[in-house]
């Protein structure tokens, strides 16, 4: 087989930058390939290997890109090409798409397309879609495990989902996106691979594709504005003396902070709503299917959107609603899709619809549905795609998406020139509204939609609730120095407190935890009133994942745990002592036994701390 990589050149988690684009910047600072793209690039070589046949390794990038091409070689990929032009400077995910399925029509054919899931430096997850709908194949994404099928015709699949898995079968060629877990990592010492000749990495340039362009900035439909830094600073209080008298302590800052209590919640906001005319502009919502509370969420901030744009909401799904429910959570009109069975069949009838009916917005949530359907979709009409938005707002008939950039440490504003802007928002970023009251949402014309029959989903299933980490108050998270036979330890702490419990990627790896319940760069990004870490060393790829926590207390028998410097409060302890005491302090609280003193015996040492990263809409 002839399989095709591609993959980028990132600044480290440790040196994220943003240059004055808004875009990530890579001068001057500490450069490496992605993950994921050293597990694509790892596959690649071993099925080339196995088949007998060849994998050509690809980046778009600067002249400094040659490095992790390299690298590739030396783990041994046959061929490397670097697209490399002044002209791509700037390139959002949508033109990046188009270049590289260039570069692969250029170079194929391949039997097989692999991408990484995203890139660390901006976790869109969008190249991936947006490169199979320019290529006109099928995808997948998160592939954990991979097949070939007799042939060599089909590969089955299985692919994380965002609570749970889904095994499928695709028909080759087949764009997939790979997960950090599918295969070792191809990393090689760079002492190793500079001894790989420069002149074995071919050059191509934007002249040599073929396409005409624009490229960079000037053909992307998407622009940064405003970049807002999220400060990050922690007390960094080191609790002192036995385990009685740091729990006593902790708890008496805990009371002081509020991070234990538990105030009524603020009531939802009502809807904003008004009566859209007849011809009002379109804002659409793509439902994905068993969501209900993700839509109810995209709808409520779709009604905003139209109240503030003279819109009216439209929801498209593949399931029927009911049109009283749609209404209520801020849909006009329902469009039922008929027929599609997977992400690309819905995504081809939801394109074919918007190139009629021009809606000015369209939403999908931030969940790997949703990604692969706005992408292509996007892909289609050449349209702005923002990912992962945490805020929307309408300036005009311009949508406003504010997005995470840096792994969380930063949000920009993004705006989109297309007749048609888009974006994904993240689960749990938008509050749902009050439901509207009376009516019922008017049924268009259905949709049938057309299936390619190139993608087939033998068996999906969900070992855990998307929303779960999102919502919680409080969550525990514990890392790899605490056994799953303590688990039932840390539970009793977590039905106390009314939390959830999260772990690191070394837990997730093991299997003691799903990989939804992952927190950090790779995994899921939490802001709960109080978090607890638990024997976890507080590395910077997991402690991203926590920087919009109210109050982190941190717990660790090594007082030279980096976890010390980001927490606000910090006991010094073997995890299990620490944990039984706390819980039996709480009990005796809950029994009204009073709150403890806030004892002296602390210090205080104020730790800030502040990374900054790029930005690809």
């Amino acid at each position: 087989m002839r399989v095709f990589v591609a993959i980028k050149q990132i600044p480290t988690v440790e040196s994220f930058l943003t240059g004055p684009s808004g875009r990530a910047r890579a001068e001057g600072v500490p450069l490496e390939m992605s993950a994921y793209c050293r597990r694509a690039v790892g596959k690649g070589v071993e099925i080339a290997r196995l088949t007998e046949g060849s994998c050509l390794v690809a980046s778009l990038g600067p002249p400094v890109a040659e490095d992790v091409l390299r690298e590739a070689l030396a783990w041994g990929a046959d061929d490397a090409v670097l697209l490399s032009d002044p002209v791509f400077a700037g390139s959002d995910t949508l033109v990046t798409a188009r270049a590289l399925a260039a570069l692969v029509e250029l170079e194929g054919p391949f039997d097989l397309i692999l991408v990484g899931r995203s890139s660390l430096d901006a976790e869109t997850g969008q190249v991936g879609p947006q490169l199979a709908e320019r290529l006109d194949l099928p995808f997948a994404a998160a592939v954990r495990d991979l097949e070939l099928l007799a042939g060599g015709e089909r590969a089955r699949v299985r692919c994380e989902q965002d609570d749970g898995w889904r095994v499928s079968v695709l028909r080759l060629p087949a764009v997939l996106a790979v997960a950090e877990r599918l295969c070792p990592p191809a990393k090689v010492a760079a002492e190793v691979w500079r001894e790989v000749p420069a002149d074995r990495v071919r050059r191509r340039s934007a002249g040599d594709l073929g396409v005409p362009g624009p490229w960079g900035m000037a053909g992307s439909p998407t622009q940064v504005g405003t970049v807002r830094s999220i400060e990050s600073s922690r007390d960094a209080l080191r609790c002192v003396g036995s385990i009685a008298r740091q729990v006593e302590t902790a708890l008496g800052e805990l009371l002081e902070r509020g991070a234990l209590s538990s105030p009524a919640l603020d009531d939802p906001p009502e809807m904003v709503t008004w009566q859209a005319p007849a011809g009002a502009p379109l804002i659409a919502v793509l439902v994905e299917p068993d969501r209900t509370f993700v839509a109810r969420e995209l709808l409520g901030g779709a009604a905003a959107l139209a109240a503030a744009a003279g819109a009216r909401v439209v929801a498209l799904s593949t399931q029927p609603l009911d049109p009283a429910e749609a209404w209520s959570f801020g849909a006009d009109e329902l469009l039922v899709v008929e027929g599609a069975g997977n992400e690309e069949d819905f995504a081809g009838a939801v394109s074919t619809w918007a190139g009629r009916a021009c809606p000015i917005v369209v939403l999908a949530p931030a969940t790997y549905w949703g990604r692969e359907v706005a992408s292509r979709v996007a892909a289609r009409l050449d349209a702005g795609l923002t990912g992962d938005a945490l805020e929307l707002e309408m300036d005009g008939e311009r949508l406003v998406a504010w997005k995470p950039a840096a792994g969380g440490v930063q949000v920009a504003a993004i705006t989109a020139s297309s007749q048609t802007q888009m974006a994904t928002v993240r689960p749990g970023a938008l509050v749902a509204p009050l439901p509207r009251p009376g009516g019922a949402a008017a049924i268009e014309t259905r949709l049938v939609a057309r299936p390619r029959g190139r993608v087939e989903h033998e068996e999906t299933f969900r070992d855990d609730d998307l929303e779960t980490l999102v919502r919680a108050p409080v969550v525990i998270g514990v890392g790899a120095a605490v056994p799953p036979e303590g688990y039932e330890e840390i539970s009793r702490l977590a039905r106390l407190l009314g939390a959830e419990i999260a772990g690191t990627r070394k837990v997730t790896d093991a299997g003691w935890l799903p990989r939804s319940r992952q927190v950090g760069i790779t995994g899921r990004n939490i802001a709960p009133r109080l978090y607890i870490a638990v024997g976890l060393q507080g590395k910077l790829n997991h402690l991203i994942g926590v920087r919009g926590a109210g109050t982190i207390l941190a717990v660790n028998r090594d007082p030279a745990a980096r976890v010390f410097d980001a927490c606000d409060i910090g006991i010094c302890g073997d995890w299990r002592e620490v944990v039984v005491e706390l819980t039996a302090a709480l009990e005796a609280m809950r029994a009204g036994a009073g709150a403890p003193a806030r004892s002296a015996g602390t210090s205080a040492e104020p730790h800030a701390s502040s990374w900054a990263g790029g930005i690809d809409a």
